[in-house]
């Protein structure tokens, strides 16, 4: 019984309620021949001299008269019970010996009356009930197989997918999408249902990733509002150190100088900031352009300019791992441009040597860039409060670089893991999915 259940709910809708209909059908005739059927013996019942039929017999005597007898019987018994009737009777009613001629006898039979008409009426009552149930109660039984058939189709098709999508649009609505949807059918609900978790799904994510990006827009909003404090006391600063002492001209030209040139530097750090921000914002406009180029030599070329740029550098570029010689589909443009940062962030830090491994496990590249200087503060490590982070041994250096790797890889479906290694150095390493 199972296993039916089972098959009739992978059916399509179509054959599911051509399958109704017929298993439908099939009860009400079964039920409707067994009402007819059981009327019918029940009416014989009631008639149980039915074959009921009048024999009638006419003769004449020896002596001239005529004898006629008529008597009632069932067809099917051997002979009438009563043959009176062979016996000649005188004026009187007196019975003769008298002999008949058989030649002169004639025999008929006539069907009794219908047997209705001998009925009792409560018998009669019944009789007649059976002539109506006979037509009423198939009908009524084809009006409860049509609402049986459409409850049956839609309980058994309709009203879990139904409800279950109701449920999910419900939640959806409610911005709630903390739920999967689960129908084990084939049929086109099912596929529906799965469709719809699919939907569900995607909008999970890209809700998670809304999320995600609105969290870093904040932090990176609330790390610009951080750094800006720096220049904008410094300039605030001068500034009312200079309306304090010009009125009184108690001001050297060399101080007066330096100053302004403290000033300017300020101003010159603010400008940065604001340049950082312009060109982080215009990430979000680039577009992927994945081409299909070969591991091995991607990796290759991409080694031969990163040594170049470290040798300029007057530094020393290592590079362990392999990728085999296989065709992968990525952006070069962004894959370079994340690697670049990468290493001149190394570049700054590194006392003299830089890593580059690389790897390839299943559809995702992976490779680290590692240096051997004083490794990435803990604040940045934790990156819950700021992305972007000032140096001021830097020139004003406020970190881009990170941050523009972490959103051009999470562009591209990846990540940026930033660690610290031992004894000391910073490692960086990207993954991006092919």
């Amino acid at each position: 019984m199972g296993r039916l259940k089972a098959r009739y709910r992978d059916l399509n809708l179509r054959q599911s309620f051509v399958v109704t209909v017929a298993v439908t059908f099939g009860i009400v005739v079964l039920l409707s021949l067994a009402v007819i059927w059981g009327c019918t013996a029940l009416k014989q019942w009631l008639l149980p001299e039915s074959n009921a039929v009048y024999l009638s017999l006419e003769a004449n005597t020896a002596s001239g008269k005529t004898v006629a007898y008529t008597i009632r019987f069932v067809l099917g018994e051997d002979k009438p019970s009563d043959l009176n009737f062979l016996t000649a009777l005188d004026g009187d009613g007196n019975p003769v010996p008298d002999l008949l001629d058989p030649a002169s006898m004639v025999a008929s039979i006539k069907r009794a009356e219908s047997g209705f008409t001998l009925l009792t009426p409560k018998r009669k009552l019944l009789y007649q009930a059976c002539d109506v149930a006979m037509v009423a109660v198939p009908v009524l039984i084809s009006i409860g197989g049509v609402l049986l058939c459409g409850y049956t189709f839609y309980r058994r098709k309709l009203e879990e997918p139904l409800r279950i999508l109701s449920q999910a649009t419900a939640q959806i609505a409610a911005q709630d999408l903390d739920f999967s949807l689960d129908y084990a059918s084939r049929d086109e609900l099912g596929q529906l249902c799965a469709s719809f978790e699919q939907m569900r799904q995607a909008l999970e994510e890209n809700s998670r990733a809304m999320w995600k990006m609105l969290e870093e827009r904040k932090l990176l909003q609330a790390s610009i509002a951080h750094d800006l404090r720096n220049p904008i006391a410094i300039i605030a600063g001068y500034a009312e150190y200079l309306q304090l002492h010009l009125p009184k001209r108690d001001l050297s030209s060399e101080k007066a100088e330096e100053t302004v040139s403290n000033i300017a530097k300020a101003a010159r750090r603010l400008e940065q900031y604001t340049e950082s921000v312009r060109a982080i914002n215009q990430l979000d406009e680039i577009e992927l352009h994945p081409t299909e180029v070969s591991a091995a030599a991607l990796m290759a070329d991409l080694t031969a300019d990163l040594s170049r740029m470290a040798a300029d550098a007057g530094k020393a570029l290592q590079t362990t791992g392999s990728v085999p010689d296989t065709l992968i589909r990525v952006d070069t443009a962004i894959l370079y441009r994340v690697l670049e940062n990468l290493l001149n962030n190394a570049l700054r830090f590194a006392q003299g040597q830089i890593q580059l491994s690389c790897a390839l496990q299943g559809n995702v590249l992976s490779i680290t860039v590692s240096d051997d200087g004083p490794g990435y503060p803990e604040e940045i490590l934790s990156g819950k409060t700021r992305l972007l982070h000032s140096s001021p041994d830097e020139n004003g250096h406020c970190g881009m670089g990170l941050t523009v790797c972490r959103i051009l890889c999470q562009k591209h479906g990846g990540s940026l893991e930033l660690s610290n290694r031992a004894p000391h150095g910073a490692s960086a390493k990207i993954l991006f999915p092919l």
